[in-house]
């Protein structure tokens, strides 16, 4: 048997204000992933080889003539080189400023983007987009680390090297983060807040798809021990729910406080959310469904959020899926997502997308009332000042990991923000909002080497982020133009 350990974070990635596990596992003798589906025999997941498979050749790496995005907002530099050494990155520039040390691994981008390795700050590890939760975690329950193997491959594939699971089974989690940081599977770098805290009846939490993920308090000390018992099981963020009162509230908020961690959660309506960024709630989740369907969002919410400098995540992926379904029925048939699913899981998966209007939870999504409203509420936030993110909640119907980073970057610049704007958001300042702004988000020597190589522009279209063809994590090569997918 092996035994899990963890010592309470990484040296390197010490920010101010969250928490990474650290790699202190041995390597982790794991079988390929099965994952067995009613009426399906089990299906093993493609396998992977740590040292074969995302080791460089050398010790250093040079990433030659692609056009430079570094994160910082500035002109992009084209035919630039990054050259990285380990784990960090040592220079990035000019052909003209930088010369290739003998023997180093190269990756040609001649024509492509090279950049920062995106970030997203909501997805949930342990579904792939199937439309019926009770089924799905009924089922499939038991195999939840092997389902999160599969959520972290197609992750790492499609360029998101740091993910931010909010609300998944802690369990599953912790063996999933010490996988990859162990390098037995491919994957994003895994920040989590072991399940949520809540404040709901017994009824409620019985029915509720995420019973075993849920934590359902009654007072302010079962609060601030539900708070201290995430963070001992190496939470790096927390994730609140609806039914929390201000004093519960506040004894989260300061325990989180205390252990240099951000609170995020849901809220309800104007007052609820007023009151949760009162209590110190750092981050609101889904805020275009806390609003219906006006295009105005109250004043007193605007200056709430602007005072207390919370930040917003929209998730506009995750309500606009279903809609935009029901306009192209072929995003069912998502080919990245079959490729990269065990052929079984997938026709489970498939099976359960064909009648997108019965999804309650997402209903409103098909409403184009509710579309145009979306985009107005996020351009008066923006002139406003609030603060808002990339994040997806990535797994949830119609919304696979292979594609939901990019489809909600593309929906910010439908919706009028600038492309370098979206592309900092989703990286540097993604990075800025976990802490970690010091060791990760653009390509600057010293920090992380986390990047990727896109085959077009994403500044002259964002729908070319789908073209990942290189990917590196750490300094690892995971992914490379001339072999596809690893």
């Amino acid at each position: 048997m092996v035994r899990f350990w963890r010592s309470r974070m990484v040296p390197a990635l010490r920010p101010r204000r969250t928490r990474i596990l650290a790699a202190t596992i041995p390597a982790l003798c794991r079988a390929a992933v099965v994952l067995s589906v009613a009426g399906a025999q089990p299906v093993p997941a493609q396998p992977f080889d740590g040292q074969r498979d995302a080791q460089p050749e050398s010790a250093t790496l040079a990433i030659v003539g692609g056009l430079l995005i570094d994160g910082h907002e500035g002109p992009p530099l084209p035919g630039g080189i990054v050259l990285v050494d380990g784990d960090r990155i040592v220079a990035a520039g000019s052909r003209e400023s930088l010369a290739v040390p003998d023997g180093a691994e190269v990756i040609d981008a001649t024509g492509m983007t090279v950049m920062p390795g995106l970030i997203d700050v909501h997805v949930h590890l342990d579904i792939l987009g199937h439309s019926d939760y009770q089924h799905w975690h009924g089922s499939h329950r038991p195999n939840y680390a092997a389902i999160m193997e599969v959520s972290a491959r197609q992750l790492l594939m499609s360029g998101v090297t740091t993910a931010v699971d909010l609300a998944g089974n802690p369990d599953a989690l912790i063996a999933t983060q010490q996988a990859i940081e162990s390098g037995a599977i491919p994957g994003p770098r895994v920040v989590a807040s072991m399940g949520w805290i809540t404040h709901w009846t017994d009824e409620q939490v019985q029915r509720h798809h995420r019973r075993t993920h849920t934590v359902n308090v009654r007072t302010v000390d079962e609060a601030r021990a539900a708070a201290r018992t995430a963070i001992a099981q190496g939470a790096g963020i927390l994730k609140v729910h609806t039914g929390l009162t201000e004093a519960q509230l506040r004894a989260i908020a300061a325990e989180a406080d205390r252990n240099g961690l951000r609170v995020t959660g849901h809220v309800g309506n104007r007052d609820d959310l007023l009151m949760r960024v009162r209590s110190g709630q750092d981050g609101i989740e889904h805020l275009s469904l806390s609003a219906g369907d006006s295009p105005v969002i109250h004043p007193d919410v605007i200056q709430g959020l602007v005072d207390r400098r919370t930040w917003v995540v929209p998730t506009m992926i995750q309500t606009m899926a279903q809609g935009l379904t029901a306009e192209w029925p072929d995003r069912r048939d998502n080919p990245r997502a079959r490729a990269l699913t065990p052929p079984g899981l997938w026709s489970d998966i498939r099976s359960s997308l064909e009648h997108p209007r019965r999804f309650g939870y997402f209903g409103g999504g098909l409403r184009v009332s509710r579309f145009q409203a979306m985009g107005a509420k996020l351009r008066q936030l923006r002139d406003a000042g609030v603060r808002l993110l990339v994040g997806t909640d990535a797994g949830t119907p119609l919304n696979f990991h292979t594609d939901a980073t990019w489809q909600e970057m593309d929906l910010m610049v439908g919706f009028g923000f600038p492309p370098m704007e979206v592309l900092v958001t989703a990286t540097r300042r993604n990075a800025e909002y976990l802490g970690l702004g010091d060791e990760l988000g653009s390509l600057t020597p010293g920090k992380l080497a986390d990047i990727i190589v896109v085959d077009g522009n994403p500044l002259l279209s964002m729908r070319d982020l789908r073209n990942v063809v290189a990917v590196v994590k750490d300094g690892r090569v995971y992914k490379r133009p001339d072999a596809g997918v690893r």
